[in-house]
């Protein structure tokens, strides 16, 4: 079954269960507070600067997009802060009619200017600033706001993934006020136009939000929200003291809640659009040849590894490239196991391994593998990997960090190999191949490489409207990008959410990062 079908099908299934026990969605009882846990902290207040979902179970509430997805028909579109939007028939110009009356929580007036401070911002960060998805807004070339509710977007080229660009959450629309402030004001500061506003965060403990009472739609039910710090790998759902868990449980944890709660829990699943990788550092020497980088990939067994790993934790069982596997714009099962370290041999792939660190010099070569202080799934494909590649001879030390710490050596180069991830929320390829383009173009580029061919077929599939077309720089894109092998694809995760039975009106979605602003959501006691 199609990567789509099964979207459809887990979508349709999660509004089913969101909405049996209640026949009008808009009849809900107003009140109450919803109560969940985070496995990781923000490590910091900044939307833009981030790709770590921690940020993305806090901040989200806070803030409102352009446009945002209609999770009974996801992926269709509809107006968050834009009331109507037109794109012209070349694609070339976007025009958004802004709600009027929207206000920050700070009490300023929303205006096109915020707007296009905001995009001027994601296109072009100014000192002490990140736009970790930059390279998405390469197309644009100036943003105008002609008068107070409107704002123009005029592209230098055609962008096949422009428009589902403006309903990320990633993309949250801040104050032109705020922007303009010295230094990077929303690294440590909080003031959108969401659904809740911002209360107080007690590093360790807690994060805690208010209904917004002047927000600009009438979907928000809660008086308030917390996020409370899950601080070790016994799941509080089961004693109470929260009632959903956004990222996902594994396989085990599922059982045992199940067991311990019986009908006081209830699960909703689907496709996860996130891929776990493996960074390997260009600073560090012996990773400088490509036969070195190749032979670590060679080394992992994506057969029956993986097939174990699903068992214990959350990730999915099957080989994937850097496109999800099944998808549109993926390499086939039989094109992808043509490239080093997927074919089903795993003693060839093994024996072709250690061929190659002899060529180069480096047998049993020793690095450090830098690993987040997280349980699942970081603990165990540390260990899975660690094992993979002493199988071939080499000799890898584990370092673990908490988030914070480890984040700042990941971005600042202190690391030979890492794990690393990239996070989509649609099954765009734009999405899912731009964290692999040049240094200079792509912030999350940590093993710091410039290559101008991927960055040539990165920029003409996204201006191909053609879908045949662009599959064929999709696949010699990602043909490249993985014989290159600077990361290494483990696999995809596999997503199922826990939720109290108290908790209605949420639907999943192929994301950890999507739909997390509590919308839609109310308590039924």
């Amino acid at each position: 079954m199609r990567f789509t079908k099964l979207l459809a099908s887990a979508a349709t299934l999660a509004v089913l269960a969101a909405f049996a026990t209640a026949p009008d969605a808009l009849a809900q009882k107003r009140g109450g507070t919803l109560i969940y846990g985070v496995k990781a902290e923000p490590e910091t207040y900044d939307i833009h600067a981030t790709n770590q979902y921690g940020v993305m179970h806090y901040l989200p509430q806070h803030y409102s997009t352009l446009l945002t997805f209609n999770w009974k028909k996801f992926p269709e579109l509809q107006g968050d802060l834009a009331e109507s939007w037109n794109v012209s028939p070349d694609g070339l110009v976007y025009t958004f009619k802004l709600r009027s009356g929207v206000k920050f929580h700070d009490g300023t007036p929303l205006t096109s200017a915020d707007v296009k401070a905001t995009f001027d911002r994601l296109r072009d960060p100014q000192d002490g600033e990140i736009s970790a998805r930059q390279a998405l807004f390469e197309a644009i070339a100036s943003v105008a706001a002609p008068d107070p509710m409107t704002v123009v977007f005029t592209l230098k080229e055609p962008d096949s993934s422009m428009l589902q660009g403006f309903g990320s959450p990633y993309n949250a629309v801040y104050s032109k006020a705020d922007i303009d402030k010295p230094g990077n004001w929303h690294r440590d500061h909080v003031n959108g136009t969401g659904p809740f506003v911002f209360v107080e965060y007690v590093p360790g403990e807690k994060w805690v939000a208010k209904r917004n009472d002047n927000y600009h739609h009438d979907d928000v039910y809660l008086d308030g929200t917390v996020a409370y710090k899950i601080k070790d790998i016994v799941n509080p759902m089961a004693g109470g003291q929260i009632m959903a868990e956004w990222r996902a449980v594994s396989a085990p944890e599922r059982a045992n809640l199940e067991k311990l709660m019986g009908d006081k829990v209830t699960f909703q699943e689907g496709p996860w659009l996130s891929e776990m990788m493996v960074t390997l550092n260009g600073r560090f020497e012996p990773f400088q040849d490509k036969r070195v980088r190749q032979a670590l990939n060679l080394c992992i067994d994506r057969q029956a590894g993986l097939e174990s790993l699903s068992k214990i934790t959350i990730l999915s069982s099957f080989a994937s490239g850097h496109v999800l596997a099944g998808t549109e714009y993926a390499l086939s099962k039989e094109e992808l196991q043509k490239i080093p370290g997927f074919g089903p041999d795993v003693a060839a792939n093994r024996e072709r391994a250690r061929a190659l660190l002899k060529e180069a010099g480096h047998e049993g070569l020793a690095f450090t593998y830098s690993n987040r202080a997280v349980p699942h799934p970081y603990d165990q494909m540390a260990i899975y990997l660690i094992a993979q590649w002493k199988a071939c001879g080499l000799n890898p030390t584990m370092v673990s960090n908490p988030t914070a710490k480890f984040t700042e050596m990941r971005s600042k180069g202190g690391f030979d190999a890492t794990i690393d991830w990239n996070t989509a929320f649609l099954t765009d390829p734009t999405l899912m191949i731009n964290k692999h383009l040049s240094v200079d173009r792509s912030p999350q580029n940590y093993a710091g490489y410039t290559d101008r061919e991927l960055d040539a077929l990165y920029d003409a599939q996204r201006k191909e409207l053609d879908p045949v077309k662009r599959k064929e720089y999709v696949n010699k894109f990602e043909k490249r990008a993985l014989d290159e092998a600077w990361t290494l694809p483990v696999t995809y995760m596999a997503r199922v959410i826990p939720l109290s039975s108290k908790v209605k009106g949420y639907v999943t979605a192929p994301t950890h990062v999507l739909n997390t602003d509590w919308r839609g959501v109310w308590i039924e006691e």
